[in-house]
This record gives structure tokens, sequence and C-alpha cells, in this order.
């Protein structure tokens, strides 16, 4: 990965940072190669601790990002990708993040229903991501599983 967060908030590309697009493409070896989106959740978590008031941040830069998502497995991919980063940094209380705040309680109910169409789009279409190690990847429904034993209270499929 060439760029940073930082890099992105100035170039106004934090979709692109959180997709991992162009300069912000991480890639992790130990998935063939793909997207490491934990590697870029961290680089944000790690430039908003060091602001004012991060959390008000992250939940700018979220729906900012949401905003420019579509329905498209990759764009779902992503979505999945960092809100299961955001709930497992979260569950260890990681940088500024706590078990009292939760940044989908942060958002809009049409927000919440994008995340819903998302995610049920990706539960539709899974089999179509472009991943190299896809075939060896757990099935949708017990990646959405992970989420809940991360304490994340939440149903997305019924956004």
């Amino acid at each position: 990965m060439k760029g940073d967060f930082e890099q992105a908030v100035k170039n106004n590309e934090i979709s692109a940072y959180l997709k991992g697009e162009g300069d912000y493409f991480a890639p992790w070896e130990m998935i063939r190669g793909n997207h490491n989106f934990i590697n870029n959740f961290m680089g944000m978590m790690g430039y908003l601790k060091k602001q004012e008031y991060p959390y008000q941040l992250l939940v700018k830069y979220f729906r900012l990002y949401l905003s420019s998502l579509k329905e498209d497995v990759l764009d779902a991919w992503s979505l999945f990708r960092n809100i299961a980063c955001y709930y497992f940094l979260r569950s260890d209380n990681s940088y500024f993040l706590t078990q009292n705040e939760d940044l989908i309680d942060e958002l809009t109910v049409e927000e919440k229903k994008k995340i819903g169409v998302l995610f049920r789009y990706l539960r539709e279409n899974f089999d179509k991501l472009p991943l190299e190690d896809i075939a060896e990847m757990k099935p949708f429904d017990e990646q959405i599983e992970v989420l809940k034993k991360r304490n994340c209270s939440y149903d997305f499929l019924s956004f």
C-alpha cells in the first residue's frame, strides 16, 4: 500500500481507502494477495486516534464511504469486511472503541437500509466474489455468526 489514511482524507479518497483501491490496496499474502481490509481499517483508526474527536470522525467517514457504495459484489464485500473489522477492534476495546458506543447506532434508517440491501446482495452473490481464495472461505452465513460473536447485536440482513 502506497497511500495512508491521511492522504485519503487530504485527497477526498475515503471510499477508495476503505475499498482498497489504487494506492490504498494492501495485499495480504496469507490470502493470496487479496486486499487486507484490517490493515487499512487499523491505519484509519491510528490516524483518527490522534484527532480531537476520533469517534465522531469515524462516523463521518463511514457515512461518506457508505454513501459511495453501489449494489455490486465488490462494494458489498468491502462493506461486510469493514464492518467485520470494526467489530473485531471494538470487541477488544482497541484504539478509542468501546462497548458503550456502536457505529451502527449513529446511522440513519436509510443508511441502515442500504447496509441491509448490500448484505442481502452479498449473501445471494457470495459465490461471484472474484477472490482467489473464495472456495476456501467460510460460507457467508458462518461469517455473519462471527460478527455476532464479536458483540454485534444487529441482524444486518433484516435492515
